[in-house]
């Protein structure tokens, strides 16, 4: 059994490929609940404006929407009033400061994966017998990319550009 892994060494790029769908799906269920609880919320203040007999601002019927109807509003302007260019002017200015502050959260998310796979041939090479020295030159190589992930996170966590 201790040489099962050095004859089928293949199977851990299958492995890999198979945890990421599984992992996408352990973590549905969250998603799907917090957008539940989003769209509870907008409702509860639909309810309120009901109740004083005002209208809703636009922000709260697009938070009802969904993505698809938000593009679409952005786009369109509030309540079918034709194109707002001011309005979705704003929203694209949000929207990219939004994508800005998220972007070192992703790039460090991709470093801490390249190192992971790094350290895990770099242990492989230490612990198989035969094609040791694939598994070397193999985590080398994600080494190298980690380093540079690494630098690409530091660089978008401390510059924020124009």
């Amino acid at each position: 059994m201790d040489r099962f892994w050095e004859t089928h060494w293949w199977l851990i790029i299958l492995l890999a490929l198979f945890a990421v769908p599984l992992v996408q799906a352990l973590f549905d269920p969250w998603r799907r609940f917090l957008l539940y609880r989003e769209r509870r919320d907008a409702i509860e203040a639909l309810k309120v404006y009901a109740a004083q007999g005002r209208e809703p601002p636009a922000e709260v019927l697009a938070a009802l929407g969904g993505r698809r109807w938000a593009r679409r509003w952005m786009r369109e302007g509030a309540a079918g009033a034709g194109p707002n260019i001011e309005l979705g002017a704003d929203r694209l200015e949000r929207w990219i400061e939004l994508r800005r502050s998220r972007e070192p959260f992703r790039r460090w998310n991709g470093a801490i994966f390249a190192w992971a796979i790094a350290a895990g041939f770099a242990f492989a090479s230490q612990h198989v017998h035969a094609y040791a020295d694939t598994y070397l030159v193999i985590a080398t190589i994600a080494a190298a990319l980690a380093v540079a992930a690494t630098l690409s996170a530091l660089i978008a966590s401390f510059w924020r550009g124009p």
